[in-house]
């Protein structure tokens, strides 16, 4: 009887498991997102409304793209900018922030380092999915005395915050699915996965 309780309790457990994980990411992404303006506005008005703050930083959004694809707006934030940068702390960290942003989203002249790619991290084994941002510093090739590249590792379900570490060109393995895609993949915890493959590669096997 208790078998088979377990064996329910278990495969229940597997049926609804990725949606409890859909349901989890979509909640603290809703919690986060409502947080950062909620507070703000309970300040106003003195009692907190579930969802506004959340409607608020997605209308915040829209408007920021909008303003931001027009000349007048673009030098609205090239002027916040201006004043960000010269503020000490804030500074460092808005700074270091942005050229992680452009060097996976927005520079052109970046796009052959917008790769997905596949490390063994953090241990010899285990892998990870991480994205080729640049190759190493002149200095640190040197060292190493080999071509090294740049590899952002992003947290889950937080890309935004991550890890850089160097690995030798001959450790990385590239991946064809789409930059997005790899995204979804890390931030959903390995949930959604690309729809596509690409064309079966023979698995090297060592001699």
């Amino acid at each position: 009887m208790w078998q088979k309780v377990s064996s329910y309790f278990i495969r229940g457990l597997i049926t609804l498991l990725p949606l409890l994980v859909t349901i989890w990411l979509l909640w603290f992404l809703f919690s986060f997102l409502d947080g950062i303006l909620g507070n703000i506005i309970t300040l106003f008005l003195g009692h907190s409304i579930p969802g506004l703050g959340f409607v608020a930083i997605i209308v915040l959004i829209f408007v920021t793209g909008y303003f931001a694809t027009h000349i007048f707006g673009a030098r609205l934030f090239k002027l916040g900018e201006e004043i960000l940068y010269r503020v000490p702390i804030v500074k460092g960290i808005y700074s270091a922030a942005k050229q992680v942003n452009d060097v996976l989203f927005v520079h052109k002249q970046a796009e052959e380092f917008r790769k997905a790619c596949l490390v063994e991290y953090p241990r010899k084994g285990i892998w990870s999915v991480g994205f080729v941002t640049s190759d190493a510093a002149a200095e640190i090739e040197a060292k190493a005395k080999e071509k090294m590249i740049n590899i952002f590792i992003a947290n889950t379900p937080t890309p935004a915050t991550g890890f850089l570490i160097m690995v030798p060109a001959r450790d990385v393995i590239l991946l064809d699915m789409k930059i997005e895609d790899a995204f979804k993949y890390v931030i959903s915890g390995g949930v959604l996965k690309p729809d596509t493959l690409p064309q079966e590669v023979p698995i090297k096997r060592e001699n």
